[in-house]
């Protein structure tokens, strides 16, 4: 398998596809439960295609860009999970071949070989939720774009002010996807600063192209009259870097063991034997700082989570590929790519099917919810997002983080007026209250008391008959 990638022919990527397509099939197949991170696509998907704007229509930290996207996925996909699989099973093929391609181009091994693409294939099947069609995903693509334009400006082939400014602009639609990704910006200039020549005027270029897109982003709420909201509900709240850990990091670990012991056995034999060009040695500690970033990435991501590591991949596969190559009986190269395939792929799928207790997707997957609600437009006071599953959202409030200080804390007038608004712009026909929280707003506020009745779930909008 490995000596069919080693060959410099696009066509290779056919084989490629048919591998991905082969792994990916069970998951087509039998389609797993819905994550906390699609369920979300779902809400604020069908939020975005119902016309509500960002932050102040739906009170959420979800990044922009990435909201957008979940509005038009919702036009195309529904909520149909095997369908979203399908498309990001897509993205993620496009996203292999062209890590392949920029590093064929950019001539980093002794030899123009697809290997890097196979082996970031193979390493993004750790878990089943790498096929969730996420902003993080999204982001990730344009992320390689950044990347493509790093090696660049170390290759000296382009050595033009616009490939800095282009690196800038690629980080920063990533971080209007998944806003931890701002952190490549501080790893770029690192980088720059450490492997190039590059003039002031490059780093203030760097840093312009990522402020761009942001101060257009204001702009536009500003004109709407809504910066306030874009400032607190996406900037502040974001900027505090909130983790949501979705599956432990013992779990994780496991989930990673074979990629973690191919990549220490790697960076070992890489230091003692490699004899890499001067050339090669640059990219070589590029992708180990780039490979430091995305692991600090991984750590400060809002949701911890088996998907979010897609950004250690590209490093990971390129030591690999650099392991590989040096081994010369080519029977024990394509021995060692079977035991990596056989491990990732069989730890995956146990797991999946919860063969491994001591690797637990509880907190990634959405339970199945125990009230009779269906098809309803509710509002959820809490963190639990089972009631969801069945229902849409019918209010203003939606990310719990942000609404909680309002919710417990009917006293203060802000409070009490941003409810009100909000009742007033749309009446949730359930409210799931497990803590009564709204007790407190109906004495103040007896008008919208009168319009619902108290339920086991919480509370219900009455009836009204002409």
């Amino acid at each position: 398998m490995l000596g069919y990638f080693r060959i410099n022919d696009p066509y290779r990527l056919i084989g490629l596809l048919v591998i991905m397509t082969l792994l990916s099939l069970p998951l087509f197949i039998d389609t797993p439960d819905v994550t906390v991170i699609e369920l979300e696509s779902f809400v604020v998907g069908e939020r975005v295609n119902d016309g509500h704007a960002l932050y102040h229509g739906t009170i959420d930290s979800t990044p922009p860009l990435t909201s957008w996207f979940y509005g038009l996925f919702d036009m195309v996909f529904g909520r149909s999970l095997t369908a979203r699989h399908i498309f990001a099973f897509i993205l993620l093929f496009f996203q292999s071949a062209f890590l392949g391609i920029i590093l064929i181009d950019k001539k980093v091994f002794s030899e123009n070989t697809y290997i890097p693409s196979l082996l970031f294939s193979l390493l993004v099947y750790i878990s089943f939720d790498s096929l969730a069609l996420t902003g993080e995903l999204l982001a990730f693509g344009v992320l390689l774009l950044a990347l493509n334009s790093l090696i660049k400006e170390i290759e000296f082939r382009t050595p033009r002010d616009e490939t800095s400014f282009n690196v800038g602009i690629f980080i920063s639609l990533a971080s209007m996807f998944s806003f931890s990704y701002a952190i490549y910006l501080p790893g770029a200039i690192i980088i720059l600063s450490i492997f190039t020549r590059s003039s002031m005027r490059k780093y203030l270029l760097l840093v312009f192209g990522f402020l761009l897109p942001h101060l257009i982003l204001i702009c536009i709420f500003n004109l709407n009259g809504h910066a306030q909201e874009l400032w607190q509900n996406y900037y502040v709240h974001n900027l505090s870097f909130p983790s949501h850990d979705l599956i432990s990091t013992k779990s994780l670990l496991l989930l990673c063991t074979m990629p973690l012991f191919y990549l220490f056995v790697s960076l070992f034999i890489l230091n003692r034997d490699a004899r890499l060009s001067k050339y090669q040695s640059q990219i070589f500690q590029m992708m180990f700082l780039w490979f430091v970033v995305a692991f600090l990435q991984f750590f400060i991501a809002d949701d911890f989570r088996p998907q979010s590591i897609i950004t250690v991949l590209p490093p990971v596969s390129f030591f690999l590929t650099h392991f590989l190559l040096l081994i010369r009986r080519r029977k024990f190269a394509e021995m060692n790519t079977l035991i990596l395939l056989t491990g990732i792929v069989t730890l995956a799928y146990l797991t999946r099917y919860k063969q491994i207790p001591q690797i637990s997707y509880a907190d990634l997957i959405v339970k199945e919810s125990t009230m009779p609600v269906r098809n309803k437009k509710i509002l959820v006071l809490s963190e639990d997002p089972s009631p969801f599953r069945n229902n849409t959202l019918g209010s203003t409030f939606y990310d719990w983080d942000l609404s909680s200080p309002i919710f417990r804390n009917p006293d203060y007038y802000e409070n009490l007026l941003s409810v009100h608004r909000s009742f007033e712009k749309e009446k949730p026909e359930v409210i799931v209250d497990p803590e009564n929280l709204m007790a407190g707003f109906f004495v103040r506020l007896p008008q919208l008391k009168a319009l619902y009745v108290k339920t086991p779930e919480g509370y219900s909008l009455k009836t009204i008959s002409n």
